[in-house]
């Protein structure tokens, strides 16, 4: 089970103002006028939401940066307001960024989408959503139909430029085709499991989950699973180590330093988007990564 590192904080003064707009009343139904009202929770889901509602939104992202880790942000007043004045609120879901779906329920009038039930995802799941190959575009057309709602005679315009999206996603697409075929049967270790919900949909075979999900639950690993890791280093077990340079653990940091002195390949693969990226690149240049490691 991925439970989070750290327990999540919503901000008092961020929450306080939060319930007392909510309690105003609003109607986030867009004047024809106006732009629609976008917040999400990520930035590579305000980016969809951005190339789908084009100059028809206008889209605030609250993670913005790969120095913020979403498990232990605090919505500030500036937040909650963003998200009181909303139409469309965009959440991961699965957990992670609790703030977020909170804030959605306090705004009634609000559409919103949440990742976790495009994805079907399931309590005790991997939360990492946005690394499943159909979350592009399950989201997008989500997406577009959210936003066909809230202004039906742009219906045309939405639709469209979600297919201009996926389009431009095509160089993944393929990549990760190519990945599959060269994944299939080979066997990966992982510091934390933030990559796997992309490895394992393209056949690649997890071993030792037990390390990544005391990484993730912000424990250190047991002796067995240092035994295990050093084991499968050694002996060639893996071809290639998957590692979240956002965590810093001095044991992490260990098996890393194991990996690369007995020459096993080791990838980094953020949580967060990384600053001055899109999604596509960010995506393919971690995916080609793993390839060039099996070549």
């Amino acid at each position: 089970m991925f439970k989070k590192r750290k327990k999540i904080i919503v901000g008092v003064l961020g929450l306080m103002m939060a319930l007392g707009l909510a309690a105003c009343g609003k109607s986030s139904q867009p004047a024809d006028t106006g732009k629609v009202q976008v917040v999400a929770s990520l930035d590579f889901y305000g980016e969809m939401a951005k190339a789908v509602g084009g100059n028809k939104v206008e889209v605030q992202s609250i993670i913005h940066s790969a120095s913020v880790d979403p498990h232990d942000y605090e919505p500030s007043s500036a937040d909650a307001k963003d998200y009181h004045k909303a139409s469309l609120i965009i959440s991961n879901g699965g957990d992670y960024d609790n703030w977020s779906t909170n804030y959605a329920k306090q705004n009634e009038d609000a559409k919103s989408i949440v990742a976790a039930k495009l994805t079907g995802w399931k309590t005790g799941g991997n939360e990492h959503l946005w690394y499943r190959p159909d979350t592009p575009k399950k989201m997008t057309n989500a997406i577009a139909a959210k936003l066909s709602e809230l202004r039906p005679k742009d219906k045309g315009y939405f639709k469209k430029n979600a297919a201009s999206y996926l389009t431009k996603l095509a160089p993944l697409r393929k990549l990760q085709s190519e990945a599959q075929k060269q994944l299939a049967g080979k066997t990966y270790m992982a510091t934390e499991p933030v990559y796997d919900n992309t490895l394992l949909t393209l056949g690649a075979k997890q071993v030792n989950a037990g390390f990544a999900r005391a990484v993730d639950d912000g424990n250190d690993p047991t002796v067995a699973q240092m035994k295990l890791w050093r084991a499968s280093v050694k002996d060639k077990k893996v071809a290639f180590i998957i590692n979240n340079p956002q965590n810093s653990g001095k044991m992490v940091k260990q098996a890393i330093a194991y990996a690369k002195a007995n020459g096993v390949p080791v990838i980094n693969a953020t949580e967060t988007m990384p600053d001055g990226k899109d999604y596509l690149s960010w995506q393919t240049g971690e995916l080609q990564q793993v390839l060039d490691a099996l070549k």
